[in-house]
């Protein structure tokens, strides 16, 4: 195969991306409800100091940097008046393939006007301007997973607020060395699901703990809990199931969505260049650019692809239509998530799906994707049937046999090492 410098092919790209950045300056795009975000303003002074309070650098990951590195924006959103809000940053993978979702931190205030925190961001100082406006005490906070994208912003996130108690789930990992949670920047008050020490808050909000037997050789566990909001109904979650929604959360650039629902972005022409599962001869629309609406949804059909099943089928990804409309307008379990862990333990994950369900919920919160209008614990069950029978596929995964391909080569290999049971 010929070497193709990736910056002549990405120049057009990264080229509407900076005039993207320059342009928004509000962090929002349009999509979404009840959105707030600082920068109103246009004088250069107010515009070079919210760029300044949008600074966050962050080089680590694993197994890559989580993008973007210098610069995050946050976009707030009003859930339930004067009680939930939902916190909004961008995430991606880097490489400029153009592939984000967004990340979320829901804050909850409490009957006694204090706030509760699940799953922190970055603490940009804009984030924390809005989140202070909300008014009351930072005093607890939630790290409701083992997963890294939400592990890595507790530490600083809890070092803004030294009076706010810092609650986790347990099996905290690290890699490549296990380091105690300390070393990590976690000093916890508590551990969640421990019925020996409940939370100060478990008279207004009950929780629920998925615990997972250890994988990767005794090295990682899946942890999550979820929670329930008994004021407003409302049930979050982390990683376990997210709503697929027919737009994109709008934290992420329309200009993005819009270069990745055209063929001539980065990540096509690189699929194509490199035959990826025969895209090279696969006939997709090649929507024009003066249909700038038709590329941003073909765009987000594309990054939701991307976002759950890391490396779908090309031609689901040059025509994504059929595969995303089997997940689109519902709860689904994560392909990632169903591939390499869950479908090995599915009696423990279908228990746990059932006690969440019987919360009486008017609304799901995920960490990931947008936030549907109303849920209820019946519409995030639903996600999974899969877990009632042994061997059984998620329906939502329509093209499964090729949209899996990948993973599941993946989960072969890591069962053939025992870092995972082996698939029958």
């Amino acid at each position: 195969m010929p070497v193709v410098r990736a910056s002549s092919i990405a120049s057009p790209v990264v080229r509407r991306r900076a005039r993207a950045r320059g342009r928004r300056v509000d962090g929002a795009t349009g999509r979404g409800r009840g959105t707030t975000t600082t920068g109103a303003s246009t004088s250069a002074s107010d515009a070079a100091t919210l760029e300044r309070k949008r600074r966050y650098i962050n080089f680590t990951g694993f197994p890559f940097p989580l993008t973007p590195l210098l610069r995050r924006v946050t976009k707030r959103e009003e859930l339930v008046p004067g009680r939930v809000w939902s916190f909004e940053q961008e995430q991606g993978i880097g490489f400029g393939l153009g592939v984000s979702t967004n990340v979320r931190m829901t804050v909850i205030k409490l009957r006694d006007g204090s706030l509760w925190v699940h799953d922190p961001i970055a603490p940009t100082e804009e984030c924390l301007d809005m989140l202070r406006e909300l008014g009351g005490e930072v005093r607890y906070a939630c790290l409701s997973t083992t997963q890294y994208e939400h592990k890595i912003f507790a530490p600083a996130f809890t070092r803004a607020f030294p009076k706010c108690e810092l609650w986790i789930v347990p099996g905290q990992f690290s890699f490549p060395l296990p380091l105690p949670n300390a070393a990590l920047g976690l000093f916890p008050k508590g551990t969640l699901g421990d019925a020996k020490n409940p939370p100060p808050w478990s008279d207004e909000i009950e929780s629920e703990l998925l615990y997972l037997p250890p994988l990767f050789w005794h090295n990682y566990t899946y942890s999550e809990c979820a929670f329930y909001h008994k004021d407003t109904e409302s049930i979050l979650v982390t990683d376990a199931a997210v709503y697929v929604g027919e737009g994109a959360p709008g934290i992420i650039p329309e200009d993005d969505l819009e270069s990745l629902g055209s063929d001539e972005c980065f990540t096509i022409r690189l699929l194509k260049l490199g035959n990826y599962r025969g895209g090279r001869n696969i006939a997709s629309p090649n929507i024009p650019a003066s249909q700038r609406a038709e590329r941003v949804a073909n765009g987000w059909k594309r990054m939701a692809l991307f976002s759950l099943f890391i490396a779908p089928d090309a031609k689901n990804i040059l025509n994504p239509e059929t595969s995303f409309r089997g997940m689109a307008g519902k709860f689904v379990v994560s392909p990632i998530v169903f591939n390499v862990v869950f479908q090995f333990y599915r009696e423990e994950v279908n228990a746990w799906a059932e006690k969440v369900s019987r919360w009486n919920a008017k609304r799901v919160i995920a960490s990931h994707f947008p936030v549907p209008e109303s849920a209820t614990g019946v519409d995030f069950l639903a996600a999974f049937d899969f877990a009632k029978t042994k061997d059984s596929i998620p329906p939502e995964y329509v093209d499964a046999k090729n949209d899996l391909a990948s993973l599941d080569l993946v989960v072969r290999i890591l069962g053939a090492i025992n870092a995972v049971p082996k698939v029958n």
